[in-house]
């Protein structure tokens, strides 16, 4: 008796609802990305070929964090959708951890324009680095905290998959790690590191499995 009581005080959000939530905030950030491509103050006064390419060229740093960000959010919406295919049904803990990820994926349209608008300043690069070290983090979390003793994840997983998606979920925060240290040594170009990211991923994949 005092379980059911116990489970009937659980949130009634069923694993669809919560997956159309973050479907919805995953394709919010990622449309959002495109408006921190903005010309400078002014730009459009000059009315020429030759100056409207040098505008377009000099928001190189704004398309590379763009793609960039646009890619790995992508990667990670992936994963988020292959993390709830093996979960049951959510308990409050887990829409929380859910809850505090999705608001880091809201934020990195934000974190993303900051580090294009200060392509000579590392600190513009850390925050965004940051900002995905800390989805990844959350990503991780969910996932450790769905499947250990099968508290939500389904039973039929095998240990060995697990283990690979929760190694998968790690690639994004260690490489981020990496690209704040490298930051931290003044470099400007420590989100180049994100490029690396397929082949770490297959690597881990590959011979880590």
């Amino acid at each position: 008796m005092a379980e059911e009581n116990n489970r009937s005080e659980e949130p009634h959000l069923t694993k669809g609802r919560l997956e159309a939530l973050s479907d919805g905030i995953f394709a919010f950030a990622m449309t959002l990305l495109v408006i921190g491509i903005d010309l400078p103050d002014k730009a459009t006064l000059i009315q020429s070929n030759a100056f409207a390419l040098h505008s377009l060229l000099s928001l190189y740093s704004d398309f590379f964090h763009y793609v960039l960000a646009f890619m790995i959010l992508g990667a990670f919406w992936l994963s988020q959708h292959q993390q709830f295919h093996s979960v049951r049904v959510p308990d409050k803990l887990f829409i929380w951890i859910n809850l505090v990820t999705l608001m880091f994926v809201a934020l990195l349209p934000f974190s993303t324009s900051f580090s294009g608008d200060f392509p000579g300043a590392s600190i513009g690069a850390m925050v965004f680095e940051a900002n995905l070290f800390v989805i990844g983090i959350g990503m991780t979390c969910q996932w450790w905290y769905a499947t250990t003793g099968f508290r939500l994840a389904e039973s039929t997983l095998k240990p060995e998959y697990i283990r690979r998606v929760l190694r998968g979920n790690l690639v994004v925060p260690v490489v981020s790690i990496i690209c704040i240290l490298v930051a931290l040594t003044g470099s400007l170009y420590s989100t180049v590191l994100y490029m690396t990211l397929p082949v770490v991923d297959y690597v881990v994949d590959r011979y880590l499995s």
